[in-house]
């Protein structure tokens, strides 16, 4: 993605986020949009979306389909994406939005990777740690499971990461042996 399509996408983007925070709907806009997302990432929708040799009615057709989404906020974003001509950016529109709410609420999905699924007890007890020592609140837990880390667990959030595995302890440990 060059500069000129990025600012084509904050352009959408960042009015959109500052009303869906003046209503105080982030977090069900938040919510409906990852729905969205899903779908798109389920069906390749946004190459289909972005490919020149389908028909702009067609691409409105299959943008039209998440209207009535029970959120006017994302409705008439539809529809001004669709009047504009950019259904081939919503989905990297549909992403800087989720990221700027993020951004903006201070509130990420948290990606915790281990050898073995976290108990939901272990899990609530991560997570005020992860909020303290990440300066964040916990949207939402993702679980991972990666066996390479041998133990212990990776947590991720925000472009930051804590890296509390045996595997990393062990890369210290041979890194100070050399």
């Amino acid at each position: 993605m060059d500069k000129k399509q990025y600012a084509v996408i904050e352009k959408y983007a960042l009015p959109f986020v500052q009303l869906v925070f003046e209503k105080g709907q982030q977090q069900d806009v938040f919510d409906k949009l990852s729905q969205i997302k899903a779908v798109f990432v389920e069906t390749n929708l946004a190459d289909f979306l972005s490919h020149i040799g389908v028909d702009e009615e067609e691409k409105e057709k299959a943008l039209r389909l998440f209207q009535n989404s029970d959120s006017q906020l994302i409705d008439n974003f539809i529809e001004v994406t669709i009047l504009n001509h950019r259904a081939a950016l919503f989905y990297d529109i549909l992403l800087e939005i989720q990221h700027q709410i993020e951004k903006q609420s201070n509130e990420f999905e948290v990606t915790v990777r281990s050898v073995q699924a976290l108990t939901e007890r272990q899990k609530e007890r991560l997570k005020p740690i992860i909020e303290q020592k990440m300066g964040l609140k916990v949207r939402a837990l993702k679980q991972e499971l990666d066996v390479d880390l041998i133990g212990g667990f990776v947590i991720s959030a925000n472009n930051k990461t804590i890296d509390a595995s045996i595997k990393r302890q062990l890369q210290l440990v041979k890194e100070n042996l050399k």
